[in-house]
């Protein structure tokens, strides 16, 4: 009897080590089946900013091509959900379940800002998973085709703090303001609460304010209808005839300064779906269709895929870094 009970426990103790083993396997067998649907209902892309500025148009232009790279057919769909300097966008995706049915663009370095001043934000750049770096383009300074202002020294005669309109602190443009002001020796006043970009070059024309910074393209479609003139590019060499660049007025150290654009997702979203996702924005951007259409319209893509996404964000960083005193809240 002893024998016959000691034969049990020790068959007891070999079915729960089998059992254990057999759930241990489950999630290994189950977790390629979950990335072999993915995707399995339409993504959703969303815009930190209001329609018809950079972030919108790259999103737009890059969407229907990823749909057609992805392994299942579905539909990738903009959506614009601006606010707080394109936060709201970053904080509903950082909450969001992480299936990779919810993605963003975000704005570089003006997603970092914040966090950089040590300010409090809704959520941990460090956390998100990064998907791809998909565009990139120099900042230029326009005013308005109206205005008298013609020069960098007409800036400075005009006795006030120069006036710029934006979308808010934490945005880039707001902070490539603020370091265009400290480094040509002028006081700014900024104009926060523009839904995008378009927006506040509006204003600009309309009387809004002195100056506005946006991207090269951005403002390409008001210089050629004669509502905008460039003062001053950020390109290293300019794409505006006639247009001095910001090292040709003596502060080389600027060139460079650009928005970039990147794709977040949220965090712990499983490698493959990222992978999934990061390969898709690649064939989309190097779609010879897509590319045509980008080069037509001045579209600043530049693929980078996830893996050295992240690297690339911090390393642009370093400008901001060095006039973070410039760049906090005023």
């Amino acid at each position: 009897m002893r024998y016959f009970l000691a034969f049990i426990k020790t068959e007891d103790a070999m079915l729960r080590l089998i059992a254990v083993a057999a759930i241990a396997i489950v999630p290994t067998l189950s977790v390629p089946a979950a990335w072999a649907q993915y995707p399995q209902k339409n993504i959703e892309f969303l815009i930190p900013f209001g329609p018809g500025g950079g972030f919108d148009r790259t999103v737009r232009l890059v969407s229907p091509y990823m749909e057609k790279a992805l392994p299942k057919r579905v539909e990738v769909l903009p959506k614009n959900l601006p606010g707080a300097g394109g936060r709201r966008a970053l904080a509903t995706v950082y909450r969001a379940k992480p299936d990779g049915h919810l993605i963003s663009i975000m704005n570089s370095p003006g997603a970092a800002i914040p966090m950089l001043l040590g300010e409090k934000v809704e959520y941990d750049l460090a956390k998100f998973a990064w998907i791809a770096k998909i565009g990139s383009e120099d900042y230029m300074i326009g005013i308005s085709a109206k205005s008298a202002i013609r020069s960098i020294d007409d800036l400075k005669k005009l006795g006030r703090p120069i006036k710029i309109p934006t979308t808010g602190f934490g945005s880039t443009a707001y902070a490539a303001a603020a370091v265009f002001a400290e480094a040509f020796g002028l006081k700014a006043e900024h104009i926060p609460g523009y839904k995008g970009t378009n927006d506040y070059i509006v204003g600009i024309v309309r009387g809004d304010g002195d100056i506005a910074v946006a991207p090269v393209s951005t403002f390409k479609q008001f210089v050629e209808s004669g509502a905008i003139r460039p003062l001053v590019t950020f390109e290293a060499r300019t794409s505006m005839p006639g247009v001095k660049t910001v090292a040709e007025l003596g502060h080389p150290e600027l060139t460079g300064l650009a928005v970039e654009r990147y794709v977040v997702a949220p965090p712990g979203t499983p490698a493959n779906i990222v992978k999934i996702l990061s390969d898709a924005m690649g064939k989309a951007a190097s779609n010879p269709e897509l590319k045509a259409m980008a080069a037509k319209t001045g579209e600043p893509l530049d693929y980078i895929p996830a893996a050295q996404a992240q690297a690339a964000f911090n390393k642009a960083l370093a400008i901001y870094e060095k006039y973070k005193a410039t760049i906090r809240r005023k």
